[in-house]
C-alpha cells in the first residue's frame, strides 16, 4: 500500500472513531423521547388500525380487546373474517359515548370514602385489641 492510501485510511478510521464516540454520547431518553413523537405521529395520521394499534392507543391488554370485539362493545370489521380492523373516528366516538357523567362521579367519590374510613375503622378497633 502507498503512503497516501494508509493516511486516508487513517483518517478514515479516525472519522468513524468520532462518529462512534459521538453515538456513545447519545442520551437514550432523548431517544425514546423521539420515538414516541414519532409513534404519536403514525397514530393520528393512520385511519385504520390494527388489533396491535388499538391495543396502545387505548392502552389495554389484547385479551380485553377481544372480549369487547366478541360482545361487539366496540365498533370493528373484519374484511375477511379473521383480521380485526378498526376505524380511529369509530374508536374516539365509541370512547365519547363511554363517558361517566357528573352522578356516577360522585356517588363513585361517595364509595371510595365510605371504604377508606371503613378500614380505617377496622384499623382502629385492631389496635384496641
Amino acid at each position: 500500500m502507498a503512503k497516501k492510501d494508509i493516511e486516508q485510511l487513517s483518517r478514515r478510521i479516525e472519522f468513524l472513531e468520532m462518529q462512534i464516540k459521538e453515538l456513545k454520547t447519545v442520551d437514550p431518553g432523548v431517544v425514546n423521547e423521539k420515538l414516541k413523537s414519532l409513534e404519536d405521529a403514525i397514530y393520528t395520521t393512520k385511519e385504520i388500525l390494527n388489533m396491535k394499534d388499538v391495543c396502545q392507543y387505548l392502552d389495554i391488554s389484547k385479551s380485553l380487546l377481544y372480549k369487547l370485539t366478541c360482545s361487539g362493545e366496540i365498533p370493528h370489521f373484519k374484511p375477511r373474517g379473521k383480521m380485526i380492523f378498526f376505524e380511529k373516528k369509530e374508536l374516539i366516538a365509541w370512547i365519547k359515548r363511554n363517558k361517566v357523567n357528573d352522578q356516577e362521579l360522585s356517588n363513585l367519590s361517595v364509595n371510595m370514602e365510605s371504604i377508606e374510613s371503613s378500614k380505617d375503622e377496622e384499623a382502629v378497633k385492631e389496635e384496641q385489641h
